[in-house]
């Protein structure tokens, strides 16, 4: 491998793993506050898609340098359906970090009672009387995270926006020390961004000579 190629696999990496990184980072810094942290779930999926996007992308490069275009646009057309697939729905889906199950349940239930209302539990399914709100709940125990989706004709009403509200009054009342998955989770990110980046730093010079290649070539 020469220097120009190094200098190439140096960048490819700095590309992949340096969203990696941030999104590790940032989520370590959310579950490391002293209250939960509420986000729809669609961003939070944009958000997600985006730090894993260059995974797919430095492949579909590498492709294209090798004359197949075609296989390349195929890849990144699979990938653009396969995000708009998965792409949750406006308003109905919500996820919120630094959060318990039990933490979660007991802050929903005090939601409720804010507006008059009964939670009720199935299961994973949450239903809320009398206004017939009805929600599924899924938690990620090691990234301390629950997410909940609304279902049925009641998921775009008034009553799912005002319990939300209210989801997000009561997650602002919350008052806890940082946890251990926070700081778990920014040693994870900053390991994924530092191991690039000294790598890049130790091989400065060949990239400047590579640059300069180029730009005077």
């Amino acid at each position: 491998m020469d220097a120009r190629d190094q200098v190439l696999f140096i960048l490819q990496v700095v590309l992949a793993l340096g969203p990696i990184a941030v999104y590790f980072l940032a989520l370590g810094l959310v579950n490391s506050q002293a209250r939960p942290f509420l986000i729809s779930a669609r961003r939070d999926f944009v958000l997600l898609a985006s730090a894993f996007v260059p995974l797919v992308l430095v492949p579909a490069f590498g492709l294209v340098a090798t004359g197949h275009g075609w296989l390349a646009l195929v890849v990144v057309a699979g990938v653009v359906a396969l995000f708009r697939a998965m792409l949750p729905a406006r308003h109905t889906a919500w996820v919120i970090y630094n959060v318990g199950v039990g933490q979660f349940h007991r802050l929903l239930g005090r939601a409720c009672r804010r507006q008059g209302w009964q939670l009720r539990t199935e299961g994973d399914v949450l239903c809320i009387d009398p206004v017939g709100l009805q929600l599924t709940r899924h938690g990620i125990t090691w990234l301390r995270n629950v997410s909940l989706e609304f279902h049925g004709a009641g998921r775009h009403s008034a009553h799912a926006r005002q319990l939300v509200e209210a989801l997000n009054d009561e997650l602002g009342c919350e008052s806890m020390l940082p946890s251990p998955t926070g700081a778990s989770l920014v040693v994870i990110g900053a390991s994924l961004l530092g191991l690039p980046m000294w790598y890049l730093f130790t091989h400065m010079d060949q990239i400047v000579d590579v640059v300069r290649q180029i730009l005077f070539a």
